[in-house]
């Protein structure tokens, strides 16, 4: 289980980067991260705080899988970070299914450059990550 946890913590350290990267105004991919109406409008504008906060979450769900996983606090409860890796878990597992028009499984508008994305690479690692950590919740 150390190796899923220590992946799952990779991939949120790497996401988190990416977003701080947008934050200090890096350009790669940001026509293609934020859902999009048929008309290629943004649905909401990013600014660097938002890119600083979700990256800041992400890192933080990247400690909490290091720190699950016994690699740090040696001898401690790791009963609050089992119960913020459920918490990550069920925060995956809603971005999954999505708001039901724009993002997720269940979403409706699917031409956009966005809803390809999603359905290809979003939407498969969120389920990817939920299911790793509720296995990492229940397991360990």
């Amino acid at each position: 289980m150390t190796s899923l946890a220590l992946g799952n913590s990779v991939v949120f350290f790497l996401l988190g980067a990416l977003h701080f990267y947008w934050a200090v105004g890096g350009k790669w991919a940001t026509d293609v991260v934020v859902p999009t109406k048929p008309t290629s409008e943004k649905l909401f504008n990013t600014s660097a705080l938002s890119c600083v906060i979700v990256g800041s979450g992400l890192w933080l769900m990247s400690f909490v899988h290091v720190a699950n996983a016994g690699l740090i606090f040696k001898g401690s409860d790791y009963t609050i970070f089992r119960y913020c890796t459920l918490a990550i878990a069920i925060i995956f597992l809603v971005r999954f299914m999505g708001d039901f028009k724009w993002v997720g499984l269940f979403k409706k508008v699917k031409a956009t450059s966005f809803a390809k994305n999603d359905a290809l690479y979003y939407t498969p690692l969120c389920l990817f990550l939920s299911i790793s950590s509720f296995v990492l919740f229940f397991v360990q």
